[in-house]
């Protein structure tokens, strides 16, 4: 009787050890997966918010003067930089080796970003005027910065989590924070709709709710 109890107890703690151990494989897969799968969306992110700031430094000019000339030699704002395309990601990609709210925002900022430029061609379309066409050149710098800084916090989340410790700036002896610089942009614009709603009394709504706002450091 005790020499089956015996056996029993061992076939059970054999299979308990044998479950965690398959267990703690899976879970050491997932992490390198995981791992890996992060390691290259901060590079992607961090490439498509280098080209963010390309767009929010763009003001229409060239070497501090208005950028466009008509041949009748009338000057007038036109942008320097292209908007980039939409961050892409690679198809095999672990996704499922993300925790569920970071792989939902990374996969959501391209979606976000072609929002960004409907709103901006809408305000080039519907709202500019020459010759600075400031309505379109500030929808673009504010809605850029604001993608820039998104795809920064993800990078830096995605970071932390998987313990990513790659320096992705040149060392060039230069302390300027391409992340300081778009939450700066982004509080400027912020600060300037307040200001625009207290001198003509307007209702304390988001005028520009495709773009929306976010707390920024």
């Amino acid at each position: 009787m005790i020499e089956a109890v015996f056996g029993l107890v061992g076939v059970v703690v054999g299979s308990f050890l044998t479950i965690a151990k398959d267990g703690f494989a899976s879970w050491k897969q997932r992490r390198r997966e995981g791992s890996y799968a992060a390691i290259r969306l901060v590079c992607i992110l961090h490439e498509y918010a280098d080209k963010c700031v390309d767009v929010v430094q763009d003001d229409g000019t060239s070497h501090g003067q208005p950028a466009g000339r008509t041949d009748d030699g009338e000057e007038y704002y036109v942008a320097q930089v292209r908007q980039p395309a939409p961050p892409e990601y690679p198809d095999d990609i672990a996704w499922r080796s993300l925790p569920e709210g970071l792989m939902h925002q990374v996969l959501g900022l391209p979606n976000k970003a072609r929002t960004t430029d409907r709103y901006i061609d809408g305000q080039s379309e519907y709202a500019a005027t020459p010759p600075d066409y400031s309505e379109f050149f500030e929808a673009r710098q504010e809605g850029y910065a604001k993608l820039g800084y998104d795809a920064l916090c993800l990078a830096e989340q995605l970071s932390e989590r998987y313990r990513i410790k790659a320096v992705h700036k040149a060392k060039l002896g230069s302390e300027w924070d391409p992340k300081a610089f778009m939450a700066e942009k982004i509080k400027f614009f912020e600060e300037q709709r307040a200001e625009m709603r207290r001198r003509f009394k307007q209702p304390t709504c988001d005028l520009q709710p495709i773009l929306g706002s976010r707390n920024v450091e």
